[in-house]
């Protein structure tokens, strides 16, 4: 009797909640791409799809995917075997200096690149040869290489879990059989971690595929992301950029789908019972320095835009040298008081707060049902809340204006309910993958004992499950939190007046402010990395390799 009527509440308020926040915003973009003087007309999307200029962008994102998959796999696949498969020193060391990538803060990493790589940048000056516009020339492989030293993490964290989770037994069977290593890593190891695999491609492939940021910096526009966010301004009146939109949609979910139905064998729960856990190797002393050598090399190559940004903000004088020539700390000083910032910091803690604690209900709900009682679809559900993860912000952000507008959720009047809406919708996947993992190695028996002995559900809920997932919870609430505060195109769409700006729209008007907005844009930028990279090292601390799982479709 209880399941007949939770399970359709179930379905009522994620049905609600996808419905009204994410599918109906998306229908408006639908509807002015099919739909002219009230008339169903798709002459309009095919002829877009079909143009010479957007098929050529359509295949550069195609082949930069890729690219940036295939680098990020170069890059990640050792580093996660010898990460799961050696002990050595300095290991936890590089195991969270590998994360660091990922918590580069929006817009100031193009200040630190181009300190880097620009025509008068820290390589030319170093090198001392005549400059090499290294922005100009990158081309989409240039595209394809910063992207991955940003997403290889992604999947390093996914190769890492799925390897450390091997039996090791099928490894020394194969092993006892007369198989080299070479070969029991290629027919039993990888096969064994193809899923894990997969499920980190899928996510690097669309990011990159979805990508605005580093192909405007490197001035490489023939992409989707690009193209979209070009036309996104008259996106009311140009009905080309609503087919576009249309087109990115429907590549992204007819992938995710494919994923889920076909490939997506039980990630979340996946792994043997039982298992003895893995040996770890002492590597010999060759080995010991390509790992060291290797390790060096990435983390050299991928913090370089870090470096820059560091830099930039301590830089009291620098122009045409390889370093500054002065140094400062004013620009902390006048970004922590400044009355503008200081009001950005409160707005953007007010906005991800409160979307946070939608994301850790939701999450959790979404989560127990999914593996606690038996819901139909539920790969369709799960598919469905990590639509957001896969589909570009300026997508939603102006679905959000173009179906609201005119409405008590105007963000013109105020942007605060879309912003705290949008900020949940984006980051609900963190939290929801967070409490699935949390619950998959929970045993049922625990809550089934609580109500033999006559527990209610609600009560064992609260007093058994939640505090067995608790790390989870907190884990991925952290991550929410964290990638809400920066969230780049609710922020910069929503948000247009001054008094509801968050961090990231502050900071990216702190960039057309002179002599010193950029100054001062890189030191609130290293603030907010020590900001996520505390976040990330909590987050890590927590959920240990399962840290993974939170980037998985």
């Amino acid at each position: 009797m209880k399941n007949r009527i939770l399970i359709p509440l179930f379905y009522a308020c994620v049905s609600l909640f996808l419905l009204a926040f994410l599918i109906y915003p998306l229908s408006g973009v639908f509807a002015r791409t099919f739909f002219f003087d009230g008339r169903f007309s798709p002459g309009i999307f095919g002829n877009t799809a079909l143009s010479p200029a957007v098929l050529s962008a359509c295949g550069n994102s195609f082949v930069l995917g890729i690219a940036t998959v295939v680098i990020s796999t170069i890059i990640a696949l050792p580093l996660s075997v010898f990460v799961s498969g050696y002990e050595f020193r300095l290991k936890v060391i590089v195991a969270g200096l590998v994360l660091v990538p990922m918590i580069m803060p929006p817009f100031v990493g193009a200040i630190g690149i181009q300190r880097i790589f620009a025509r008068y940048g820290l390589l030319n000056m170093l090198a001392g040869t005549a400059p090499f516009d290294w922005l100009g020339n990158a081309g989409l492989l240039g595209v394809a290489f910063l992207q991955a030293l940003h997403l290889f993490p992604i999947m390093y964290l996914n190769l890492t879990a799925v390897l450390s989770n091997i039996d090791p037994a099928l490894e020394e069977a194969a092993q006892s059989a007369g198989a080299g290593p070479w070969r029991v890593f290629r027919d039993v190891t990888m096969p064994l971690a193809m899923q894990g695999f997969l499920s980190g491609a899928i996510i690097v492939f669309l990011w990159s595929f979805t990508d605005l940021g580093t192909p405007l910096v490197l001035g490489f526009r023939q992409v989707m992301a690009v193209e979209i966010f070009d036309r996104a301004v008259s996106v009311n009146n140009d009905p080309t950029g609503s087919a576009m939109v249309v087109l990115v949609i429907a590549i992204t979910v007819a992938l995710m789908f494919v994923f889920k139905r076909f490939f997506a064998d039980d990630l979340l729960g996946s792994g043997s019972k039982g298992i003895r856990g893995r040996e770890l190797k002492t590597p010999s002393p060759l080995l010991l320095c390509g790992i060291y050598g290797f390790a060096t090399a990435v983390l050299a190559a991928s913090l370089l835009p870090h470096i820059g940004l560091l830099l930039t903000s301590l830089a009291g004088d620098w122009f045409m040298t390889p370093l500054p020539t002065q140094w400062t700390l004013g620009f902390f000083s006048a970004a922590a008081s400044d009355e503008n910032i200081a009001r950005a910091v409160g707005n953007s803690g007010l906005y991800s707060g409160l979307s946070t604690m939608i994301d850790i209900v939701l999450g959790v709900f979404i989560a127990y049902m999914l593996l606690r009682y038996r819901v139909r679809a539920g790969w369709l559900v799960d598919a469905t809340i990590m639509l957001p993860l896969a589909l570009p912000g300026i997508i939603l952000a102006f679905g959000y204006v173009a179906t609201f507008s005119g409405t008590f959720l105007d963000p013109l009047k105020n942007p605060v309910p879309l912003l705290v809406i949008g900020y949940a919708v984006r980051r609900l996947p963190y939290c929801f993958r967070a409490a699935y993992a949390g619950l998959s190695q929970v045993s049922v028996e625990y809550e089934e004992a609580s109500r033999v002995c006559g527990a209610s559900a609600p009560r064992t809920v609260f007093r058994i499950t939640v505090p067995l997932i608790g790390g989870s919870i907190i884990a991925g609430a952290i991550l929410s939190f964290m990638f809400a505060v920066l969230e780049v195109s609710e922020s910069m769409v929503l948000a247009v007046k001054e008094q509801f700006f968050p961090i990231t729209r502050e900071i990216y008007a702190l960039l057309t402010k002179i002599p010193d907005g950029d100054y001062v844009a890189s030191a609130l930028g290293v603030l907010c990395m020590f900001f996520l990279g505390a976040g990330i090292v909590a987050a890590s601390l927590l959920m240990g390799k399962q840290l993974g799982r939170m980037f998985r479709m």
